[in-house]
């Protein structure tokens, strides 16, 4: 995957956010189908080892009250809408990798917690991947300084073991958070590694 199709942005309509709009309208018709957490589609650790291998996607699109869902869609649809238009395909993989950090870390990290449900984790890992397409692209010390607001915010809510955002009915997951974030920061490191061997091809066989 070369890093032009990661960054560079798509003209026309191809161009318009659509993938954060499906998402945005996934989450939306689900909360109006079934209302909050429903219980055929959160994360249920019980039901998830029995082979109800959907939840592990469904959990991240649905949401324990109005608030939570409220929040979490507004998050995606700006932060998903500003990644896709510079790289549709850098924020499809942001996104996988943020949901397989965060299922990942809820199974093995946190094997106690029975139910979870939730975008914030994924939101995460796309904000991080955003706020270094935003500093790549301008070198503004206002994305420095975003950026250590997020690991601060991060390291705040382990330690309170709470968002620090939002209130929600279900207990919130900090953990999550962290995940997604490391999620982004895999993407990030990747891209890195390519730029760095293109590099040194270029050195070693100059045109």
């Amino acid at each position: 995957m070369s890093e032009s199709s990661l960054s560079q942005a798509e003209p026309g309509w191809r161009g318009w956010p659509w993938l954060s709009a499906l998402g945005v309208a996934l989450a939306i018709l689900l909360w109006l189908g079934f209302g909050p957490a429903p219980a055929a589609l959160v994360y249920d650790r019980g039901a998830i080892a029995d082979g109800e291998w959907w939840r592990l996607l469904t959990a991240h699109f649905v949401h324990s009250d109005g608030g939570h869902a409220l929040w979490d869609i507004s998050a995606l649809a700006i932060i998903g809408s500003l990644m896709e238009t510079h790289g549709r395909c850098r924020m499809l993989v942001a996104a996988v990798l943020g949901l397989l950090a965060v299922d990942l870390g809820l199974w093995f990290g946190m094997p106690e917690l029975a139910r979870y449900c939730g975008l914030s984790g994924m939101l995460n890992g796309l904000f991080v991947v955003a706020l270094a397409d935003l500093w790549w692209a301008h070198r503004h010390p206002l994305f420095l300084l975003a950026g250590c607001g997020l690991v601060v915010k991060l390291l705040l809510e382990i330690s309170a073991g709470q968002s620090l955002v939002v209130n929600t009915a279900w207990p919130s997951v900090p953990l999550t958070h962290l995940a997604g974030a490391l999620g982004g920061l895999l993407l990030l490191w990747w891209r890195s590694l390519v730029v760095c061997l293109r590099w040194s091809r270029r050195l070693e066989h100059p045109a």
